[in-house]
């Protein structure tokens, strides 16, 4: 008997406790991924069982408080919904662990938006975003963003500013969180073929230029690292030139240099720790622009001939 189920996005294992932790067995969330889920095969079954169960357990909350109250009269004033907390919320938390057993091993397990959901809004919507302008980018963004977020909440996107080969790039990031990976991955494997847009997993490394965040200005030239690996990761080092590691635009300029010189993916899933620290003269130090030659380096080494 499964006690088990992997989420349908994550595929993270849900077990008991967390079905349990459900305010009800009718709105899930993934507890590691958050998408929101929706079980198709035994769901009439157990509101049919919940509808049943509800009378039976106001027949018992009243019959514990009449049997109470022969010994302790004041248990008679005490509303009915404190005694069954107190006295009968032991049954229904094994009528919810009941109820996992069932969905778990009977059930079927779906998002509760599924992936082709979302492109069939997006195609109906398209020429909104294949003929983006200043002016309707406050229109169409928020539309979008609330579709993406009903797929998970982690996901976000992008719209390349021009056309590259008369298509515009739609890319779908987890702004690398590696919890939503997947459902990036399975809703750009779900995209159809569209004339106007190209679907892009994840922000990709591009040709990067100087950085300027509030009274930061900071160069990728001026970027430096060195490395450790580590259980296939690579723990990072890296040492900012004429710039302040301690200041808090300072790491969010360097974050999204890097994150461009890398790739989101790359940066999330073979690049371990990261630490910023100023500048000094080394021998061991490396300009940041070889950081990317030297991950594919370490993929093609490790893997299998």
């Amino acid at each position: 008997m499964k006690t088990s189920v992997p989420c349908p996005q994550c595929e993270v294992p849900i077990t008991l406790d967390d079905f349990e932790a459900f305010s009800t067995p009718f709105t899930m969330k993934c507890p590691h991924c958050r998408v929101k889920l929706k079980e198709t095969r035994v769901t009439p079954f157990l509101l049919l069982i919940c509808a049943l169960m509800i009378p039976l357990f106001i027949y018992l909350t009243e019959l514990v408080q009449n049997f109470l109250s022969g010994f302790i009269p004041v248990v008679e004033k005490i509303p009915l919904i404190i005694i069954f907390f107190c006295v009968l919320y032991p049954v229904v938390a094994l009528y919810e662990r009941f109820n996992g057993l069932v969905m778990f091993n009977k059930g079927n397990l779906h998002l509760k938006h599924s992936y082709n959901e979302f492109w069939k809004w997006f195609i109906k919507h398209s020429d909104d975003y294949f003929h983006l302008n200043e002016e309707n980018l406050d229109a169409v963004f928020p539309t979008i963003e609330k579709q993406l977020l009903k797929i998970n909440p982690a996901l976000t996107f992008e719209f390349s500013a021009d056309l590259i080969d008369g298509k515009r790039e739609f890319i779908i990031s987890a702004d690398g969180n590696l919890d939503a990976f997947p459902a990036v991955e399975k809703l750009v494997l779900a995209a159809p073929v569209m004339e106007n847009f190209k679907v892009v997993a994840f922000r990709q490394r591009e040709e990067t230029s100087d950085i300027q965040i509030g009274d930061v200005h900071l160069k990728p030239e001026n970027m430096f690292f060195t490395y450790t690996r580590l259980d296939g990761l690579l723990d990072l080092e890296i040492f900012l030139k004429d710039a302040d590691p301690n200041d808090d635009d300072c790491l969010t300029a360097a974050f999204i240099l890097l994150d461009s010189i890398v790739g989101e993916y790359d940066l999330a899933v073979k690049v371990g720790d990261i630490e910023f620290r100023p500048y000094e003269e080394s021998i061991f130090l490396k300009p940041i622009s070889e950081l990317p030659g030297l991950i594919g380096q370490i993929n093609e080494k490790s893997s299998p001939v």
